[in-house]
């Protein structure tokens, strides 16, 4: 949502007295590109304390408090910003860890801007004089389309994992490259990542997979592919996705393939549509299982889906969306000649009919990987379509009977689910059972044959 910038003006017309308000970060980079800023990062050298005192009893409410960090939420009816106060940090050496171990407050927009993790992040917008604050050159790093670390690379990095994720995460969504010390310094303590907590690991990695859609005026479409790429420059891709890193090197059938195991997973990924990439990335991990397992690929579907099991458990994936990406993974091989019998196809569409677009999707990606040019038409996917039009229940609920008229026909307790479940696995392949009259007269034939079963 974008910032209402009256509002700002207003705040920050109540700090002017004590302060200068500033916004800082990724609204002034946007703004400087050009961009419509959506987030506000706001700072100015009060502490929370001063900062709740002077907004009390105004439209603006301060909560989430963390006063020794000095920072804090402050909201107003449709404005939401996040309040640090002026500050510099200390880090237990060699953590990585992101949370500060020291923090000391001052009124040095300097020291602030030094404590940044690049200069595009580190100027400072005053909303009532519309002047900008650059104490690192952040400006001509933005007009360059350059991200630079704001202080010493290595002393940036060496504290705070995460800005080496950001860094892939800011290049991949603007196209911004990175300068040369500040790419060093990122590859020598990648292995920094590791001490972030996985929801955070996880965050950053969902941003990065969908970076293309973050700004569409600037027109980075392959943002998701450049942010892999940078992920698999600095080894991250060895630390954070094991499974993926070792089909490196795995060669395939060059009658089916053009590519090994790796580099055609990167292809699937960047070809297909946000949704899925997760799964599309990681569709084949299985094969390296196999392979060294058993010689071949044979079965790799399976393996990769009880491998990603443990790794999207790792990162603190919800569980159900965790499950969705198995899913996809473990049925991405279905169909895959073309010959399983429709029969078999509609049974499988029924029974996973909320997989069935994004498993097309994924099929779509997987073959352009495989063959280098679009693939159109998905087999699963037109008899899923017929199935739609055709009336095929496409859960019970869809049947034109229920359980009311199950226990009308004599059916109890667990035989009535029993029966519905069959009753629906029928009509799925027979026109006829869609018809209330037959399936009742079905439901009177299961009633019959459970009461002889009983004698």
């Amino acid at each position: 949502m974008a910032v209402d910038l009256a509002v700002f003006v207003r705040l920050a017309e109540l700090f002017r007295p004590r302060a200068t308000l500033y916004a800082v970060g990724g609204f002034c980079r946007d703004k400087v590109l050009g961009l419509e800023p959506r987030d506000l990062d706001i700072c100015s050298k009060l502490t929370v304390k001063e900062v709740e005192n002077i907004l009390l009893n105004t439209e603006f409410t301060v909560h989430r408090q963390y006063p020794r960090l000095g920072t804090a939420c402050i909201s107003a009816r449709g404005f939401r910003a996040e309040y640090t106060c002026f500050r510099t940090d200390s880090y237990r050496n060699g953590s990585g860890e992101h949370h500060p171990e020291d923090v000391v407050f001052t009124d040095d927009i300097t020291l602030d801007a030094a404590r940044r993790d690049f200069t595009a992040n580190a100027v400072y917008f005053d909303p009532l004089t519309e002047r900008y604050t650059d104490p690192t050159g952040g400006m001509e790093d933005i007009s360059r389309r350059l991200l630079r670390a704001a202080d010493d690379p290595e002393r940036v990095f060496s504290e705070d994992g995460l800005r080496i994720l950001r860094l892939v995460r800011f290049a991949a969504e603007t196209g911004f490259e990175t300068e040369e010390e500040t790419l060093r310094a990122a590859e020598k303590f990648a292995p920094q990542v590791a001490d972030i907590v996985p929801e955070r690991i996880l965050a950053e990695l969902d941003k990065i997979f969908v970076a293309d859609t973050a700004y569409p005026a600037l027109g980075v479409a392959d943002g998701h592919a450049r942010g892999l790429a940078l992920m698999d420059r600095l080894g991250l891709v060895e630390l954070l996705l094991p499974e993926l890193a070792a089909l490196k090197g795995l060669e395939q059938n060059p009658k089916y393939h053009r590519y090994d195991a790796y580099r055609h997973s990167v292809e699937a990924y960047a070809a297909a549509a946000p949704r899925i990439r997760w799964a599309a990335l990681l569709h084949d991990v299985g094969k390296r299982i196999c392979f060294e397992r058993d010689g071949n690929m044979y079965g790799h579907a399976e393996a990769g889906a009880e491998a990603l099991a443990v790794r999207l458990s790792a990162l603190r994936m919800p569980k159900a969306r965790a499950k969705r990406i198995i899913d996809l993974v473990r049925y991405h091989m279905t169909d895959l000649a073309g010959d399983m019998s429709e029969n078999k196809l509609r049974r499988f569409a029924a029974e996973h009919a909320d997989l069935v677009r994004d498993l097309a999707a994924l099929k779509r990606a997987d073959g352009y990987a495989t063959c280098g040019h679009p693939v159109e038409k998905v087999r699963l996917e037109e008899i899923y379509d017929t199935m739609l039009s055709d009336g095929t229940p496409m859960k019970i609920s869809d049947l034109p009977v229920d359980g009311k008229d199950a226990e009308a026909a004599g059916l109890v307790g667990h035989d009535i689910g029993v029966a519905l479940r069959e009753l629906w696995e029928c009509a799925v392949l027979d026109p006829a059972l869609r018809r209330r009259e037959s399936a009742l007269a079905f439901l009177g034939r299961r009633a019959e044959k459970a009461r002889k079963e009983k004698k």
